[in-house]
């Protein structure tokens, strides 16, 4: 009777079971690492806005911000059209889009807000209401940036 060389069920099994128990190790950490760093660039996105408005309000005549006729207007910016700070020769070539984002609209994904009251600029992303992907970042509640608390 010849007897084959290989591996039993059992072994294969047990080998199995070490494979599935260490994905269900790393497969959490790996999607946390990527919830993180689409937080991250997100963040970065909106101080790169903020940059760029700064930048615009500086450089502007009246030293006002885009949407402004005084200085103690509140503004609301959804960045639909042609914002005057964003263009090839502007402060910001093109507005950047939220890695969570899966349409190709990139206009709607970020929003400024001015209020002269506090004199806080504050940025927000449209994926503040999906926590699954945005959760508290900074100082605020949600996951919106405001200029010169959360840049420290």
């Amino acid at each position: 009777m010849r007897r084959f060389r290989g591996f039993t069920l059992i072994e294969l099994l047990v080998v199995i079971l070490i494979l599935a128990i260490l994905m269900a190790i790393a497969l959490p950490l790996y999607l946390r690492a990527v919830r993180d760093s689409n937080r991250q660039t997100c963040r970065s996105n909106m101080q790169t806005i903020a940059n760029a408005l700064q930048a615009y309000k500086v450089r502007s005549v009246p030293h006002l911000y885009p949407g402004q006729s005084k200085p103690d207007d509140p503004i609301n910016l959804a960045f639909a059209g042609d914002p005057p700070f964003i263009g090839t020769n502007a402060d910001l070539p093109a507005l950047p889009q939220c890695p969570t984002d899966s349409e190709s609209d990139d206009s709607d994904d970020y929003t400024a807000t001015f209020d002269p009251a506090t004199g806080q600029l504050v940025i927000k992303c449209s994926s503040d209401n999906d926590a699954q992907y945005h959760n508290t970042v900074g100082s605020d509640t949600d996951h919106g940036f405001i200029v010169g608390v959360d840049s420290q």
